[in-house]
């Protein structure tokens, strides 16, 4: 029992001189020191992803397809031209806001 005592000590010291260790020799940046801009530039936002446009027309395509099998492929198509577009919309969006693209 007083071996276990003993070793369980001796790692706990280990682990403070190992952590105290990494401290003072930690490196921080200057003040006002900022890093290099990134090495490229972000692709424009219409090569990165499809417009709106180019979404409600897939939309309306399948929409028109299911709308044609449930009874209405007007009503499907018009539903499915805006979900896609507005789908298209936020994709476009959060790839601008997340840096893919500008």
């Amino acid at each position: 029992m007083r071996r276990l005592i003993v070793l369980g000590v001796a790692a706990v010291l280990a682990a403070i001189v190992a952590n105290a260790a990494q401290a003072q020799y930690r490196t921080y940046p200057p003040p006002g020191y900022y890093p290099p801009p990134p090495a490229y530039y972000p692709p424009p936002c219409a090569a990165v992803t499809r417009s709106p446009l180019r979404g409600a027309a897939r939309g309306a395509a399948g929409g028109a397809i299911i709308g044609g099998i449930a009874g209405d492929a007007g009503k499907g198509a018009a539903i499915g031209a805006g979900v896609g577009g507005i789908a298209n919309i936020a994709r476009r969006s959060s790839a601008r806001s997340s840096g893919a693209c500008y």
